[in-house]
């Protein structure tokens, strides 16, 4: 094990008695996690040197919250980590290690008849989905929280203020200068069925780039963006004794706006500097849907059954001023809702799924899901997916993928989460010398 997170433990023990002092003013808890995952045909066979990806993270988190009063409180939520990302068998690639900032800042709770909540710092933010994700990110921010009888509604301002952990020397490109407003409304108009309306407006004040000019490889970022998204969500749940209980998720959304688009050439070994070699600048009106049907069937407790698909609209013709392609907004953590191999963010593609969810007891549960994936529009490259080759732009057919969860919950506050998945390239893939790539990943999580 790590000597990082040795260090972790020991000062997780010695921190423990000063929280228990604090005569019930301080809630507290600690979580240890551990993470192993290895990516087997990264390129298809089209690269020796980038066969297999093997990724480690260890975590230990400390998550604090301090109430001075019914209305006033403090909260942070640190991390120690060491994570390693390496491709083999070119060898070591990255390696991150040190105290990441997750939540850091100040509540106020007031209004009687309408509930409210008043949010300064680093937060979370979080869908009412796990499959739809709209955010699923940690951002510094002002943020507002209301509750008016069947009503929930939030409203922030989202600006990154400082780097996120003490092993990076600046703010993730991606995220400096890149202002938000978010905005959601929730309204609960029968039992066990809700409608939700969601809003993100990014305007992107990052560096703009002309070509022949030149940028540290580190602090890239492709893209300028200056985009809106809005979407409305219905959630529903019926029972009857006759066939169960069904529950759906209907989502729709649409992106519009302006970006510009860079590409760098290979960065330079002495200067680590990288040139331009070409911007393009364009016009985004895209869009997405997407259904998902659970069913867990009457006398099968036990069990549920999932059907779903989600559309992301393409662009058929990438040579006007015009980008038709739904692309998500970055906020959406990790892409594993629509493959834990293959990952694909939901732009120009069609995901159709189908899996089986069995709880074998109390502490055992199993899942089974099949992703078939095609483009919606003809194209030579994809958005974002975790393979490191693009297809050939003469079919659709991206392939399917099987994922298998396994998810061990020895007892309480201890779990173990094993995963593994297959992916089957389809034809779009068919000038590589290898047709399948695999991934297998175990997290064992303990909460104390």
């Amino acid at each position: 094990m790590r000597n990082p997170l040795t260090a972790c433990l020991i000062a997780g023990i010695l921190f423990t008695p000063a929280l228990r002092a604090a005569d019930g003013a301080l809630d507290y808890r600690f979580e240890l996690s551990v993470e192993r995952a290895e990516l087997d045909g990264l390129s298809l066979g089209d690269d020796p040197d980038i066969e297999r990806l093997d990724e480690e993270d260890y975590e230990i988190e400390l998550d604090v919250e301090y109430q001075v009063d019914d209305r006033l409180y403090f909260f942070f939520t640190g991390a120690l980590i060491d994570e390693s990302e390496s491709v083999e068998p070119r060898g070591e690639d990255e390696e991150v290690s040190g105290l990441e900032r997750k939540r850091i800042g100040v509540g106020l709770l007031f209004g009687d008849e309408v509930g409210s909540e008043l949010n300064l710092g680093r937060m979370e933010f979080e869908s009412a989905s796990d499959w739809w994700i709209w955010w699923d990110e940690e951002l510094d921010a002002v943020r507002l929280e209301s509750e008016y009888r069947s009503l929930e509604g939030m409203l922030a301002f989202a600006k990154e203020q400082a780097r996120e952990s003490t092993d990076a020397d600046f703010i993730d490109p991606e995220f400096d200068g890149v202002g938000r407003v978010i905005a959601s409304l929730a309204w609960e108009f029968a039992p066990g069925h809700s409608l939700g309306w969601y809003y993100l407006d990014q305007d992107d004040d990052s560096s703009r780039f002309a070509v022949g000019e030149f940028e540290d490889a580190e602090r890239i970022d492709e893209e300028d963006a200056d985009l809106t998204w809005t979407g409305v969500s219905y959630f529903g749940g019926f029972e009857s004794e006759a066939v169960g209980v069904i529950d759906i998720e209907w989502h729709y959304a649409r992106v519009s706006g302006d970006e510009t688009v860079y590409e760098f050439d290979d960065p330079d070994p002495a200067t680590g500097l990288a040139e331009v070699v070409e911007r393009e600048r364009g016009d985004v009106r895209g869009s997405a849907h997407g259904l998902l049907l659970g069913w867990a069937p009457a006398g099968l407790d036990d069990w549920r059954f999932v059907l779903g698909r989600a559309v992301g609209s393409g662009d058929g013709n990438p040579d006007d001023a015009r980008d038709k392609a739904y692309r998500q907004n970055g906020l959406q953590g990790d892409a594993e809702a629509f493959g834990e191999l293959y990952q694909p963010e939901l732009s120009n593609i069609e995901v159709d799924v189908i899996g089986v969810e069995w709880r074998l007891d109390e502490r055992v549960a199993l899942a089974l899901r099949r992703y078939d994936y095609r483009q919606r529009k003809l194209a030579d490259e994809m958005r974002d997916v975790a393979l490191e080759v693009d297809p050939d732009g003469a079919s659709r057919d991206l392939g399917s993928e099987l994922d298998l969860v396994l998810t061990i919950t020895a007892y309480e506050g201890l779990e173990l989460v094993v995963t593994a998945a297959e992916f089957d390239a389809g034809k779009a893939y068919s000038v590589y010398p290898d047709d399948s790539a695999s991934y297998i990943n175990f997290e064992l999580v303990y909460e104390f």
